[in-house]
């Protein structure tokens, strides 16, 4: 993500946000060039951190309404579940890597152009663009929403899954 300002918060004079006082004030933020992982983490590549003992496996094996989750082929390029913010930066630090910061994260899915409220802009998520709500019913494979990239290119940054940051 190249270095630069961006708009951190909520934008109430987008007519698209609805904003609560802890996204408040929308402040100019600067930040140096970082990256950031294209795709969530997937349950295989979790899993390779767990084998060679470099994290601890996620406290359940089972999606919403699959079980097993973790662990099986059928959902190896799926994003892990139930591993907490420690179990996360311990995968970031054997991957050599680090969890972004919040505004690292929301430049990253944002952009620097403007202060759109989704990665694609401020209209209304669907199932083109997202997992959410019943899209699916449970997590899809990694990078299914081609329609929904940052713009970045940065995929699956809202719907699928809950993400992980290095601060609150």
């Amino acid at each position: 993500i190249p270095a630069g300002s961006f708009q951190l918060g909520c934008d109430s004079s987008n007519s698209a946000e609805s904003c609560s006082s802890n996204e408040q004030p929308l402040h100019t933020v600067t930040l140096s060039a970082y990256y950031i992982d294209k795709y969530e983490v997937t349950n295989a590549r979790y899993k390779v951190c767990v084998d060679v003992g470099g994290c601890p496996a996620p406290h359940s094996l089972d999606s919403r309404t699959r079980s097993p989750y973790y662990g099986t082929s059928t959902y190896a390029d799926y994003p892990v579940l139930n591993v907490t913010w420690y179990q996360a930066r311990a995968f970031c630090a054997w991957a050599g890597k680090r969890l972004p910061t919040e505004a690292e994260w929301e430049k990253a899915a944002r952009g620097s152009s403007d202060t759109r409220k989704y990665p694609w802009g401020d209209s209304a998520p669907d199932c083109t663009k997202t997992n959410y709500g019943l899209c699916v019913g449970d997590t899809s494979r990694v990078g299914s929403y081609p329609n929904g990239a940052s713009p970045y290119g940065v995929m699956d940054m809202a719907g699928n899954v809950f993400e992980w940051v290095n601060d609150f």
